[in-house]
């Protein structure tokens, strides 16, 4: 059993973030991660990922991006580099293939808060920062038809990986609208279950909308200044790609992929939607900026069901997320 101040739970961007402020602090660390550092951005991403944030604020802690595109996007592979030559650069203490195991409060008086145990050891720390990220796990829906494969959005890499057939993809945000639109321009059939998601523009007046966002202070803000800070935490992803033209619904629309409302349940080999898509499109578009394009119209059909054959993949994605099922693509 190890002492120490801090353990940090996961060598993505923000725990290695934290373990360069420490070690600036002179505090003793650890980081423990299950895999290799930036694990999901290069085991859990689709081959075609890029970020949706310009290269010029690909920054952390005494690093930052400084190749010759700075308004490009780094693939998921190029940013799991990125980070391997972030935590080499101040030698940070990660320790790889470390699967934690258990999370305890320490029962003795030493000064120590928590146990931390995991499968290459176990330490006593005064502090613990769990940095493993949102949307880790998804949930899909239940009553899949066994005639229906359900993917998530990290097992999902490419529409190669699919079975022939239509996908019905769940879920609108960042993740969603991607899939869907490589799908439908690989030639899939592809139903897109929109719900809560977030407009916008990839560029307005020829600056990228991150610009916008930085310069008016809305990246600047913590949680403390934001009056709901659940509310916060829920907000969808951005509709967003990493390449200069806009995604949105009427993008996909125009592009062949059919818009429903949220998908309601499946029963008896079919999906059923709810009759709210003109709802979350006009919840989108309320109040927009002047950056912003003017609502589109949707045809808004009342909730129905939807068949599939045996060969229909559905994929489900829940805001960050694309989920596989026996023929199906989602992303909730």
């Amino acid at each position: 059993m190890t002492d120490t101040d801090t353990v940090v739970v996961g060598a993505g961007h923000a725990g290695l973030a934290v373990s360069r402020l420490l070690s600036a602090a002179g505090r003793d660390h650890v980081v423990l991660e299950r895999g290799r550092v930036g694990e999901r951005w290069r085991s859990e991403r689709w081959d075609s990922l890029r970020l949706q944030t310009p290269n010029w604020m690909t920054r952390l802690p005494g690093w930052r991006y400084c190749g010759p595109e700075p308004d490009a996007y780094l693939s998921a592979g190029a940013f799991g580099q990125f980070l391997d030559r972030y935590a080499a650069s101040f030698d940070a203490p990660v320790l790889e293939s470390a699967n934690v195991e258990q999370v305890s409060v320490a029962t003795r008086t030493s000064g120590h808060r928590y146990v931390v145990v995991s499968d290459r050891g176990t330490w006593h720390a005064r502090h613990l920062v769990i940095a493993t990220g949102p949307h880790g796990v998804p949930h899909g829906p239940a009553g899949w038809s066994r005639g229906v494969e359900l993917i998530t959005a990290q097992q999902y890499r490419n529409p190669a990986q699919l079975p022939s057939g239509g996908v019905l993809i769940v879920a609108a945000s960042s993740s969603g609208v991607q899939i869907a639109d490589e799908l439908a321009r690989a030639g899939r059939p592809v139903v897109l279950a929109v719900g809560r998601h977030t407009r916008m523009p990839r560029r307005y007046r020829g600056l990228d909308i991150f610009w916008w966002l930085s310069r008016t202070g809305r990246l600047a803000r913590t949680i403390d200044d934001i009056r709901d800070p659940g509310a916060a935490r829920r907000e969808p992803s951005l509709q967003l790609v990493g390449r200069n033209e806009d995604l949105d619904l009427a993008v996909l629309q125009a592009r062949g992929v059919r818009l429903t409302g949220r998908l309601a349940q499946i029963k008896g080999g079919q999906a059923w939607f709810r009759a709210d898509l003109a709802d979350s499109v006009a919840s989108a578009d309320r109040e927009p900026p002047a950056s912003r394009p003017a609502p589109a119209s949707f045809s808004t059909p009342t909730a129905r069901p939807m068949s599939h054959s045996p060969a229909f993949t559905a994929m489900i994605a829940v805001r960050n997320a694309v989920a596989p099922v026996a023929h199906a693509l989602a992303t909730l």
